[in-house]
């Protein structure tokens, strides 16, 4: 009836009768919940899953019966000079090459350096010869490998999540860079893994897995370009693209013991290169920008790959660009050089190899006429890596990683991170003062739900008068370039790079202040180095980073160290004409032999 009313005489119901109806709907929100995250997580491990069995199931048999009715060896195919593949026949080249990936670099090699996503033998081998514009392209015939996140017709682009793995989102074109390469007659083999999110030192991923140092299968190669640095150590091609913002070129560079270049950003397109974030929306990018560019069998090459980009046709495809051709004349100029070098940024001490390297790389410049002169490390190096991470940081709780995962669990090399990102704001003081006080400092510079427009603003403004400082220090000194250790450690241990972020503070210094930067190795680690004595370390370095540290070293006799070279914005050519001249003075020519195992 229209006024009948029910009653609940509420006394009369029991406490432990009225919890159950209380929580029951918490609980049912929560189970969907779970059951959603369960089903999303299957989804995305069934995506990479479909992908390495799409991998597994391309057919290169042409390419292997060619190379075994030719009686190839693979061998006689690797670490030539760039220069000369040009000579050979382009099928002898992809099949001996080809091989070489295939056997020792692949899935396919078990306990292997795992260093390849997917592999581009049968397309190479029944390809043509660049278009060349009438003419031999620089790049005719030159074997290269290509970084995962950028843009290659009929392949994935994953940068190293689950998501992108969907084979509705494999690339209908090339990069134009890479269309750029291809036009100058560059053949791609394969493409390298990378770090999931792009942002750790090491290749690592739940589409790919994990890859190795070729020099010490129990090391890292670095990243997160990782996997085209060690398809460059081996041999199998002289010539890799990777991209870097805050040294994902140059430290798998100089972990796998090869030249890599950073050059100023702006001055290569990344049209058809994807962001690992939520609709490739990266809004930091603005900030601090990625580059592509070159990994390479000599700093000749590097040079070689930043002249066949750096031309009119690049130019026209993307209007963005400033249309600086390659300065032929800066690169070729003669004369002694007057260089700087500093031992140590402050915040993160060199070991005893990375100093001798960069020590005895300044006596053979020296013997070689040039005037170099050491100084103190410009600034204050805590305050540098302390800017990287807070605008790396400034959104909180890592969101951006997370939102661009869609629904995929980081990987145990981000937990760390993804741990004092989203510490509760009021444990921060507290938290800051128990730790050490390398760790402690930057606590204080990342806040849970992410700082501010307004501190944000701030710390744009802060990078600005960095760049600054940094270009009118380097005019100051009224040097060509300034060198220093590429990296205060060797490769570290596979799954360690959480638990030693710190160590990086010498390349994502390029970044932050846009300076054209590049590795060069010169030595690798005395049986007697194997070590990083704390006793040796300023007193607010002797902390958790220091005996991590520590452990990295043990074991590292035999390990590559490189020193870098940079100068000031858009002197990109001089930059490489100096990594050329370390280079020559230093004579680095060991290669690694581990991966072959």
């Amino acid at each position: 009836m229209a006024n009948d009313y029910i009653f609940i005489d509420v006394d009369k119901i029991s406490t432990e009768g009225l919890i159950p109806m209380l929580l029951l709907p918490v609980a049912t929100i929560f189970l969907v919940l779970h059951l959603q995250k369960t089903g999303r997580a299957e989804s995305l491990r069934g995506l990479a899953k479909a992908a390495r069995l799409r991998r597994q199931k391309k057919d290169h048999e042409k390419v292997f019966d060619h190379y075994k009715s030719k009686k190839l060896d693979h061998d006689d195919f690797a670490y030539l000079p760039l220069e000369e593949y040009s000579e050979l026949s382009r099928k002898d080249v992809v099949a001996a090459l080809s091989y070489r990936l295939s056997t020792f670099l692949s899935w396919r090699k078990k306990g292997g350096v795992n260093a390849l996503t997917e592999e581009l033998y049968a397309e190479a081998f029944a390809g043509k010869k660049g278009k060349g514009k009438g003419s031999v392209g620089l790049l005719e015939g030159v074997p290269i490998t290509v970084k995962d996140c950028i843009g290659v017709a009929g392949c994935l682009s994953t940068g190293g999540l689950s998501v992108r793995a969907d084979p509705a989102k494999i690339s209908e074109s090339n990069a134009h860079v890479v269309q750029t390469l291809v036009d100058q007659g560059a053949i791609i083999l394969a493409r390298g893994n990378t770090s999931q999110c792009m942002m750790l030192p090491e290749s690592h991923n739940n589409v790919w897995g994990e890859s190795k140092n070729p020099w010490d299968k129990t090391r890292t190669p670095g990243g997160s370009s990782g996997g085209d640095a060690v398809t460059v150590a081996t041999g199998c091609v002289p010539l890799s693209v990777g991209s870097d913002v805050g040294g994902s070129i140059r430290i798998p560079a100089a972990f796998c013991g090869i030249p890599g270049f950073k050059p100023t950003p702006g001055r290569i397109s990344k049209l058809g290169c994807m962001s690992p974030r939520l609709k490739d929306r990266h809004g930091m990018a603005m900030v601090i920008p990625s580059t592509i560019g070159p990994m390479a069998e000599s700093v000749e090459a590097c040079k070689t790959f930043c002249e066949a980009v750096w031309t009119d046709e690049h130019f026209e495809g993307d209007t963005s660009l400033p249309p600086k051709v390659f300065d032929h004349e800066e690169y070729e100029k003669k004369g002694k050089l007057k260089l700087a070098y500093f031992k140590s940024d402050g915040w993160f001490e060199p070991c005893s190899a990375a100093l001798r390297g960069l020590e005895e790389t300044v006596a053979k410049l020296k013997k070689a006429g040039h005037k170099v002169q050491e100084i103190e490390f410009p600034g204050d190096g805590w305050k540098t890596y302390q800017l990287y991470v807070a605008l790396s940081a400034a959104e909180g709780d890592m969101k951006g990683f997370t939102l661009g995962l869609e629904g995929e669990d980081l990987i145990p090399e981000y937990v760390q991170l993804k741990q004092a990102s989203s510490l509760p704001n009021f444990l921060r003081p507290l938290i800051s003062r128990l730790l050490d006080k390398r760790r402690g400092s930057l606590v204080n510079n990342s806040r849970s739900g992410g700082i501010s427009s307004y501190d944000l603003q701030q710390r744009m403004a802060d990078v600005l008068e960095l760049r600054k400082f940094w270009s009118k220090t380097y005019k100051e000194l009224g040097v060509d370039a300034i060198l220093h250790v590429a990296l205060p450690l060797p490769a570290l241990k596979c799954g360690t790079s959480g638990d030693l972020t710190g160590a990086f503070s010498y390349t994502l210094l390029g970044n932050l202040i846009l300076f054209p930067a590049g590795v060069v190795p010169v030595t690798t680690i005395h049986e007697d180095e194997q070590e990083y004595p704390m006793e040796n370390l300023p007193e607010n370095q002797r902390d958790h980073w220091a005996k991590k540290a520590q452990a990295c070293m043990e074991g590292s006799t035999g390990m590559p160290m490189s020193v870098a070279i940079m100068t000031d914005m858009y002197r990109d050519e001089k930059c490489l004409r100096i990594m050329k001249e370390v280079e020559r003075v230093v004579d680095f020519d060991e290669t690694p032999e581990a991966w072959r195992e």
